[in-house]
């Protein structure tokens, strides 16, 4: 079992991207506002809508909420905000740079709707050396089991989740990230990126599966009334280790009690479906004196 702590993305990190930051006008001291109004601040990278009329000369990025509401993140940032479910939207592909201040060992994509995602690393040298390259295809062809299958199966039916392993991208080395082949419209959720970290072995008894916020009621005529809503990952983890190791696997899990971050059985097993970005409640470690313990990490995803 493995984590990706995420880094914090910043100005100085996201080097360049491709998707414009141009949702609506950026916020002006000198415009009056009406209600509804939307604007953007490119400081903040955030979308606002005025609550009120006559919105002059408040800041939205410093408001009370008195003026301003704040709706979301801007369409170029949607992919560093720790929601999967409000995607970043781009005819033809996405592409980030990025320049990490620390090491990066793994990245993980959620939300997906593109053919494809390609990583790339590129070294500090002069000219830049590509030290790593990876295009991983998000087709699903698991419903292909025959010939009829293979001629039948809708293969815009894409993975919504990717990983990688093992990038050697140390700090100031550049993170080249596409999302999508150059057709049609590409989204992502969520990108997390920073080092992956080792906490024990995933067991059999490990179970997926989601939260469903959508309602489902019944009158007293048994008609059915359904609101269907958005739904979150969660994920009930097996796994074991050693017993002289717990100290360590407790001081990582406690820095990350009020951090989501991705956790995952391992690279190999990305094909079971337990991978999950979120957090966890509580954990407790059984301890065994024959060397190995046994726990148990119960994760619930954000949406």
């Amino acid at each position: 079992m493995k984590i990706i702590s995420p880094i914090t993305m910043t100005d100085a990190i996201l080097t360049s991207s491709n998707v414009p930051e141009t949702d609506y006008d950026e916020w002006d001291v000198s415009t009056t506002y009406a209600t509804g109004d939307y604007v953007i601040s490119t400081s903040s990278h955030k979308v606002y809508q005025s609550a009120v009329s006559s919105n002059l000369g408040n800041d939205p990025t410093t408001d009370d909420g008195s003026n301003w509401t704040e709706i979301s993140s801007t369409n170029r940032w949607k992919a560093f905000d720790s929601t999967i479910s409000d995607q970043v939207s781009k005819s033809g592909s996405i592409t980030y740079s990025i320049s990490p201040a620390s090491l990066v060992t793994g990245i993980a994509f959620f939300g997906l709707d593109a053919s494809e995602v390609r990583v790339q690393v590129f070294d500090t040298e002069s000219p830049a050396n590509e030290i790593f390259d990876t295009t991983t295809s998000l087709v699903d062809t698991g419903e292909i089991v025959d010939w009829f299958t293979f001629f039948t199966t809708d293969l815009t039916d894409y993975d919504t989740e990717a990983q990688f392993v093992g990038i050697p991208a140390y700090a100031g080395y550049q993170i080249d990230i596409t999302v999508g082949d150059g057709t049609g419209t590409a989204k992502v959720g969520l990108i997390a990126l920073g080092r992956v970290i080792e906490i024990g072995k995933t067991l059999d008894g490990t179970s997926v599966g989601i939260t469903d916020f959508s309602i489902k009621e019944q009158n007293d005529f048994g008609i059915l009334s359904i609101v269907e809503r958005g739904f979150a990952d969660k994920t009930s983890f097996q796994f074991s280790l050693p017993t002289d190791d717990v100290r360590r696997v407790k001081r990582v899990l406690t820095s990350l009690r009020a951090t989501p971050a991705v956790y995952f059985a391992d690279e190999d097993l990305t094909q079971m479906g337990a991978t999950v970005f979120g957090y966890y409640d509580d954990f407790e470690i059984p301890l065994s004196a024959g060397g190995v313990s046994i726990a148990t990490l119960e994760i619930k995803g954000l949406i």
